[in-house]
């Protein structure tokens, strides 16, 4: 078998492993897969990538590797991961979800980590926020998303108000990075206001 044609099959095989939950125009939101735990492990660690997200500690392959394994079914979970997907380019390119879900109050944090640079600035964040909204709301049933973005961070902080959030208030000198305190900036988005844009 020529080289060629072996990595045409593991790139097939690889595809043949991809199960869109929420699909997109260029994006899908597919189940993660223990086979790209080398590539999560490399944006967890990348400078560039863990600048914004504040991966402060270095991750292990071991370590990210423990995040596929099976665990018991919960009903309540506390997070919810996606993989984002590039349709075309027929790669993952980051990560999505829900963290500090709160299941009596229906509210919970999004976070979002585009892990391929090349794909910052081309609209994908925004189309992956939207489809991750659209569930939150209309299959989880939050009442409120909410997220926080430090002030540096500034193509986020447009991101989410394009989004339609609302900032609900600054906490004062809250992270720490590069030497230097910032604000965070606490941005809201509730199911009633979010039905009324669609």
């Amino acid at each position: 078998m020529t080289e060629e044609k072996k990595v045409k099959e593991d790139k097939k095989e690889e595809e043949d492993d991809v199960f869109p939950f929420i699909e997109g125009e260029t994006i899908d939101l597919v189940a993660g897969n223990s086979k790209w735990a080398n590539l999560v492990c490399k944006w967890m660690n990348d400078p560039k990538v863990r600048h914004y997200s504040r991966n402060m500690w270095p991750k292990t392959l071991e370590e990210v590797k423990k995040w596929f394994e099976p665990t018991p079914d919960r009903q309540m979970r506390e997070f919810i991961v996606f993989t984002v997907y590039h349709k075309h380019a027929k790669r993952p390119i980051g990560s999505i979800g829900f963290n500090h879900i709160n299941w009596v109050s229906r509210n919970a944090n999004i976070f979002l980590t585009i892990g391929e640079p090349e794909y910052w600035g081309k609209g994908i964040a925004g189309e992956a926020s939207n489809l991750m909204i659209n569930y939150g709301f209309t299959e989880l049933n939050f009442h409120k998303i909410f997220a926080g973005v430090f002030t540096p961070n500034s193509r986020s902080l447009r991101a989410a108000e394009k989004l339609g959030f609302e900032k609900e208030g600054v906490l004062k000198e809250e992270m720490y990075v590069d030497g230097q305190y910032h604000d965070i900036h606490k941005f809201a988005l509730f199911k009633r206001d979010w039905k009324m844009k669609e």
